[in-house]
């Protein structure tokens, strides 16, 4: 009994059915997977959202500072990270690393090695970090010898929490001088955003939807964004300190974002003077304060 065996054009006919499958459901099977990265994505931020309101709790209803000058176990001067600080509130430190940041595409985000610059414990612990804070509601003293710093915020100077940016995708520029790091928003998410708001809540936004910002750039920021200070690089500097407005949304809307009004603090607050800076870092650092910036 003779068995008849495939003919060149009936092998031929098989594989492009399974090319034209495999065409068909590859770009399915990748966004599935990538619907399932945006669903962690946006639940790692919901939990950093609880992490810090859990820390404006515990701290007299203030936002923690983004960045400020403190000591290591050695005395020695580092620069404090909000990843540090919401750390214990979290354990998990993998929650800060969004799943879909790739570091070979992405700048990645490593220690800065600038000169006099000490590592930063958070980055070094973290190695890559996702989300980048909202520097106008956080506030920030990366430079003691900086005067113009943003100070911290009260929940209660916040109009609408639920409004208000907290964190964001997003990643820092590698490997620049402190004063001039970059703080940009990555759209990884089909083609859009996670954001994480004051109220705890979290929501992924199209990229395009943002009016004025075009992709991989930075939200714009007014010069006098900040109590009516100055940035330190004036008009379209790095700060990103913005919230939706009432009724119109984030996206299609072309909304307009709105600056957050932070709680200027006295000559004597904790972060934001040289002076109080410096008594921060205890016992005297060995690395000087001053070299950071």
């Amino acid at each position: 009994m003779h068995r008849k065996g495939f003919t060149l054009i009936e092998l031929l006919v098989v594989i492009a059915i399974i090319a034209i499958l495999a065409a068909i459901l590859f770009p399915v099977f990748a966004q599935a997977r990538e619907s399932a990265r945006q669903t962690q994505c946006t639940n790692n931020q919901k939990q950093i959202a609880l992490a810090v309101l859990q820390y404006v709790q515990d701290y007299d209803e203030t936002f923690p500072m983004s960045a400020y000058i403190g000591a290591d176990a050695q005395g020695n001067a580092r620069l404090v990270a909000v990843y540090d600080v919401l750390a214990p509130y979290i354990k998990n430190t993998d929650i800060f690393v969004c799943p879909s940041y790739r570091p070979g595409i992405d700048w990645p985000q490593r220690v800065a090695n600038a000169p006099g610059l000490s590592a930063f414990p958070a980055l070094a612990t973290f190695r890559y970090v996702g989300y980048i804070p909202n520097l106008g509601l956080f506030g920030e003293n990366f430079c003691p010898r900086v005067q113009k710093r943003t100070p911290v915020t009260k929940m209660a100077a916040l109009e609408a929490p639920v409004s208000t940016i907290m964190l964001f995708d997003g990643y820092l520029k590698d490997r620049a001088p402190l004063e001039f790091y970059n703080f940009l928003a990555m759209a990884r998410h089909k083609e859009g955003v996670v954001i994480n708001f004051a109220d705890g809540h979290a929501k992924w936004y199209r990229w395009n939807g943002i009016k004025n910002i075009a992709p991989n750039t930075q939200f714009p920021t007014p010069a006098t964004a900040y109590n009516g200070q100055p940035t330190r690089v004036g008009a379209g500097g790095f700060y990103y300190n913005w919230r939706e407005l009432p009724n119109e949304g984030l996206l299609t809307t072309e909304a307009q974002l709105q600056a957050v009004s932070s709680t200027p603090s006295g000559p004597n607050g904790p972060y934001n003077t040289c002076t109080a800076c410096r008594a921060r870092v205890s016992p005297t650092p060995k690395t000087s304060a001053a070299n950071f910036c």
